[in-house]
């Protein structure tokens, strides 16, 4: 029966590959995605054969960041440790090589056997440690059947994922049973795995590690310029916005800046989006210049964050920022990076992905639930306005996160008990 359900898997996935093959195909070439990891992706590397004691799989640029503190104390226990970091996405590859420069970092390959098969001969992990949750079957099968141990690390089940898991528990049942361990972020996700077939026993609740967030130490290149650039103004930064968020947020800063005299930064999550922005931006009537062609010469009330891996250096010129992916239905992103930075933090209501960092946020009232783009111009100005509140948002924050740290040491701990 397993290996029945194992055949069907494989010959729905070369269905769907063939489907969509054009699709990719074709964004590919349009856009340069796609295209230059798919020999990796495919099973075929430049790098060097060699075995590792762990691989830890972080799908992209939220996961990566996740990953760095579990790899701190992971690297604490075992300072000898051979690391392999797998991404799925572009802007996720590019923040691991960034955040791990003594690991292997490689792409993380399809799930088809061959590839799979070919991936294990290549790096021969001895434990495997995802981030978060992705469960792949030919992964999880090939790896096991060699002996590799697994690990779901800080393991969630969303709101969105919930009822599709739930729909197909009975084939999730044997597939999640290969897992050592499942180290749950919190009680609703462990009693999610359990719903969808993982046996009690497997589960341990360890925390949420992105508690546990280094914030980025080093100086943003063209600092200097930057500085010029924002010339002493207030400044609200808008982090990792997504589609219906932008459209609704500039016509807002437009007045804003014409309010409050004060400098906009905004930071588009996905790469696809910074044209899109740049064209939104063209129709306000806002002065703004795009980070990847500043200058000595520009002038700007706006600056298009269109580059990889500095936004987080980014909030530390922040007076207020707003976390984007939270007034659309996307689930949020971490309000924990700009707060980390002494950044007061609003979000609105759609945080199902960080639910409890927000709740902790909004009990300890070191962050504000804001629901339009309006309330996010007020909040900003607030803070520009009244530095006793500014003050207090941001010491509520820093506080609430130094209260909950703790959770990667419990992680790395437990995977460190699983390595050679």
């Amino acid at each position: 029966m397993i290996r029945a359900m194992f055949l069907l898997y494989e010959v729905l996935l070369y269905l769907v590959f063939i489907i969509t093959a054009p699709f990719f195909l074709v964004t590919g070439l349009l856009r340069g995605k796609y295209l230059s990891n798919f020999p990796e992706r495919m099973g075929r590397y430049r790098h060097r054969a060699s075995s590792h004691d762990l691989w830890l799989h972080a799908v992209s640029v939220g996961e990566a960041i996740a990953a760095r503190p579990v790899v701190t104390e992971i690297e604490k226990r075992k300072p000898a440790a051979r690391l392999l970091i797998t991404t799925t996405t572009l802007t996720g590859q590019t923040t691991a090589r960034r955040l791990f420069p003594h690991a292997t970092v490689t792409y993380f390959p399809f799930d088809f056997a061959f590839s799979v098969r070919a991936f294990l001969n290549h790096h021969r992990p001895a434990v495997m440690a995802t981030m978060e949750t992705e469960i792949w079957p030919n992964v999880t099968r090939l790896a096991t059947a060699r002996g590799i141990r697994l690990v779901l690390a800080n393991a969630r089940i969303s709101d969105r994922s919930y009822p599709r898991y739930r729909a197909v528990r009975s084939l999730l049942r044997p597939i999640l049973a290969r897992y050592s361990v499942i180290l749950a972020r919190e009680e609703t996700d462990r009693e999610r795995f359990v719903a969808i077939g993982a046996v009690p026993a497997q589960i341990e609740v360890c925390g949420n590690v992105k508690f546990d967030y280094q914030s980025e130490e080093a100086p943003l290149d063209d600092a200097l310029l930057l500085e010029k650039l924002i010339a002493g103004r207030p400044v609200i930064v808008l982090g990792s916005t997504m589609a219906g968020e932008d459209e609704e947020l500039l016509p807002e800063m437009a007045q804003l800046i014409s309010r409050a005299g004060c400098f906009v930064v905004v930071a588009p999550r996905k790469p696809e989006r910074f044209e899109i922005v740049n064209a939104l931006l063209s129709t306000t009537g806002i002065r703004f210049a795009r980070r990847s062609e500043l200058d000595q010469g520009a002038t700007a009330d706006l600056l298009l964050l269109d580059t990889f891996g500095e936004l987080a250096g980014m909030y530390r010129y922040a007076t207020a920022a707003f976390v984007g992916g939270s007034l659309v239905p996307n689930g949020g992103h971490n309000p924990i990076e700009p707060a980390a930075a002494g950044a007061p933090v609003c979000f609105g209501p759609s945080m199902s992905n960080f639910r409890e960092i927000a709740a902790a946020f909004l009990r300890q009232g070191a962050g504000q639930q804001v629901r339009s783009a309006a309330e996010v111009a007020r909040f900003a100005e607030s803070m520009f306005n009244d530095a006793a509140r500014r003050e207090r948002f941001s010491r509520a924050a820093l506080t609430t996160v130094e209260q909950n740290r703790g959770a990667s040491a419990r992680t790395a701990a437990r995977i460190v008990e699983l390595m050679p």
